[in-house]
């Protein structure tokens, strides 16, 4: 009873479920957009794009390479599930189409292989073109081999790659998903700011996480897939490793990056946090860097670019004397999966749009190999930048010791 009393207590309202209609949209948009790429149909088998254009949500596919999951979309005619057997009710239950095939997985010899081919085999040919998951940024969810013995099945058609069209698609958010990120975002926050009650010195970084990653479930997160931490005097010295035995001591500076999912989205975004007066110095590095992230959400309008908003941080961090190195970048597109296109980087021209959502992630590194980052996430809206997560604070939070 106490544990559904705090769960109902530290929850926020559930965000309602997608309806048809977003999935008739979608399969619309990416009907249009198989005639822009010249392809018949594509067929999808990674979680993020599956997800994406069926509906179909479970907590078995993705966590065992035994059983591969397809979705096959054609330019004309009824998209199709060809799933393994033992799914058939999770598909129905979760996605918008009913239309599927099954076999008796998992047999290795032939995972579905004959039923893609009959269904690819039926779609009407105009461009003798079929898309797979093949370009930069993607994950196969069916073995190579069975994808080259796959090829050969479904000739004359040419296999194409389809991760252009999956990106066009996913680059601007509906205001359903708009609101599934800002949910994720918004409970994570909650957490964040619990998070100074939640430390004491002597905790170990895997302690840390742990009450961190059980708040966040509590306030109704589905998943913590990714929890990086980062503690050490003065700052720390590594941005995304997981959590070690090294005890939380005074003088440290904690960094916890959290990756959290709702219904399928993520948030990505981090909270710096001292344990004790912090030294001089990293005040410094953490003021610099709010700065760095305003300009950067200052910038983040529609008919900029990603490497403006890349721009508009790294003036900032250079006029106070941080010396960039390989930044890679300093944020990137987020949704279904953690980092999303574009990136926020010199050579990105992607063109800002309403609707996209970014993370805003300025680095410095200072002292003798110490780093420190901020990030918060936003969209892009025609009256500019909305925050989805809280603003952190200017000046860092300090746990007194």
């Amino acid at each position: 009873m106490a544990a559904k009393t705090t769960a109902k207590k530290l929850g926020h309202r559930e965000v309602p479920k997608f309806n048809k209609a977003e999935f008739e949209h979608r399969i619309e948009r990416a009907r249009r957009a198989m005639t822009e790429h010249k392809l018949d149909g594509v067929m999808v088998t990674s979680e993020a794009n599956l997800e994406y254009l069926s509906g179909f949500m479970t907590q078995f596919a993705w966590n065992t390479p035994a059983r591969p999951w397809h979705f096959i979309v054609p330019r004309e005619g009824d998209a199709v599930g060809v799933i393994p057997e033992t799914g058939d009710v999770n598909w129905l239950t979760s996605s918008w189409c009913k239309n599927i095939r099954t076999w008796p997985s998992p047999r290795p010899e032939n995972e579905g292989l004959d039923l893609l081919a009959a269904e690819i085999g039926r779609i009407p040919r105009k461009f003798g073109r079929f898309g797979f998951e093949l370009g930069q940024e993607s994950r196969l969810g069916m073995p190579v081999a069975d994808l080259l013995r796959l090829r050969d099945a479904i000739k004359p058609f040419e296999m194409a790659d389809c991760i252009p069209l999956m990106k066009d698609l996913r680059f601007i958010k509906s205001k359903a998903e708009i609101a599934h990120i800002r949910h994720i975002c918004q409970i994570a926050c909650d957490t964040f700011d619990e998070l100074p009650k939640m430390v004491r010195i002597g905790d170990s970084e895997k302690e840390i996480c742990r009450k961190f990653a059980a708040d966040i479930l509590m306030r109704g997160a589905d998943k913590v897939p990714y929890t990086s931490i980062g503690t050490g005097k003065g700052g720390y010295t590594s941005i995304i490793m997981g959590p070690t035995d090294r005890k939380l001591a005074k003088g440290d500076i904690l960094l916890i990056d959290t990756g959290s999912k709702y219904a399928g989205y993520f948030c990505d975004f981090d909270r710096n946090i001292a344990i004790g007066k912090p030294a001089s110095d990293a005040e410094r590095i953490h003021d610099i860097l709010w700065r760095a992230t305003e300009a950067g959400i200052k910038a983040a309008v529609p008919g900029k670019t990603a490497a403006d908003v890349f721009h508009a941080q790294a003036k900032v961090l250079e006029a106070a004397g941080i010396v960039l190195g390989n930044v890679g970048r300093f944020g990137h597109g987020l949704g279904k999966v953690i980092t999303e296109w574009p990136s926020n980087k010199p050579e990105d021209k992607t063109l800002l749009k309403e609707g996209m959502v970014l993370t805003i992630e300025p680095s410095a590194m200072h002292g003798k190999g110490k780093i420190q980052v901020h990030e918060e996430n936003l969209v892009i809206t025609r009256d500019g930048p909305k925050l989805l997560t809280r603003r952190a604070p200017r000046e860092m939070p300090v746990v007194k010791v």
